[in-house]
This record gives structure tokens, C-alpha cells and sequence, in this order.
């Protein structure tokens, strides 16, 4: 277990250092990102919280917007998030929920589920430094949100009894 009463060694920043070959950019984040999204073939515009939307298209042509919040700064934090509407065969119980969420949020890298009434929330949060390589940050962002989301409808389905351990209707 880590000691809760150390704190972490973090090397100073070093000038000419550009980790992972990433140039340093004086470009605000915001406009990184939607650059970024861009690139990907993904349109993105800010809406009127400032916030970065943008839709993912799935194989089937289903839609889904997802948002990256940026609060700017010396070191810049970023949140991509989503939102779905619950409905069955999720459990109605708010704690088997929120444990649900607790389990999936301990178990994944980079996402944090939670809800909101009667949606499920689904966040990466990263802290953006000038020489971040924001062409891996946000599809592996996006990717983590996109099958956190998955991982956790899926887990309410019904234990196919063919003995995989899938769950059934699944493939």
C-alpha cells in the first residue's frame, strides 16, 4: 500500500525536453483539441458553456456527443465527457447503481462513471502540459469513455447459461 503521507516526486520541468517527440505549443488546449478532433474526421464546434461538442458516429450510424471541458492555465486540465439515459435492464435501485458505478470506476484506467437522476456520466480527466501529446490523449480518451460505457450496460445484462461467462444476446 502507498504511504497516504508521502508525497509524490515530481522531476522539474526540463525546457528542452519534448517527451514522446511532442513539440511544445503555445496554442490555447481548447483549440488543440478541436484541431486534434479534426484530424480524426470528427467536426467539433464550443457551445455556449465553452465546452468542446462533438459526435462519434458508431458502425451501426448512431450518433453520440461526447464534450471536453478545458480549464486553461499554466497547466491546463481537460474533462471528455458523456452522458446516457438509464433504462433497462439496468437495475431502478440507485444503490445497486452507484455500486455498479464504484466497481467500474476501480476497475478501469482514465474514466470515472457516476450518476446524475436518472443518467450515467462518463469522464477522462487529464492535466494538459505544453508539450502533451494530445494526438494520443483524446481518441484514447474518447475509446476509454466509449467502452466504459459498454462495460457498464453490459454488466447488467443477464449470464448467458452456455457457460462463456458472456452475457447473453452478447457475441
Amino acid at each position: 500500500m502507498t504511504d497516504p503521507t508521502s508525497l509524490p516526486n515530481f522531476q522539474p520541468h526540463a525546457p528542452a525536453a519534448t517527451p514522446n517527440g511532442a513539440p511544445l505549443s503555445d496554442t490555447p488546449v481548447r483549440d488543440r483539441i478541436v484541431d486534434e478532433l479534426a484530424k480524426l474526421g470528427i467536426s467539433a464546434s464550443v457551445d455556449a458553456d465553452g465546452d468542446v461538442e462533438f459526435a462519434i458516429v458508431d458502425n451501426e450510424g448512431t450518433s453520440t456527443t461526447l464534450f471536453a471541458r478545458v480549464a486553461e492555465g499554466d497547466l491546463a486540465l481537460v474533462r471528455f465527457f458523456g452522458q446516457w439515459q438509464l433504462s433497462e435492464p439496468v437495475s431502478p435501485d440507485r444503490n445497486d447503481r452507484l455500486a455498479r458505478c464504484n466497481d467500474m470506476t476501480m476497475q478501469l484506467n482514465l474514466v470515472k462513471l457516476t450518476l446524475v437522476q436518472e443518467s450515467l456520466v462518463v469522464s477522462a480527466e487529464h492535466v494538459i502540459t505544453p508539450h502533451a501529446d494530445l494526438d494520443i490523449l483524446v481518441p484514447l480518451s474518447v475509446n476509454h469513455i466509449l467502452q466504459g460505457v459498454g462495460f457498464f450496460f453490459q454488466s447488467w445484462l443477464p449470464i448467458d447459461d452456455s457457460g462463456d461467462g458472456t452475457p447473453s444476446g452478447g457475441q
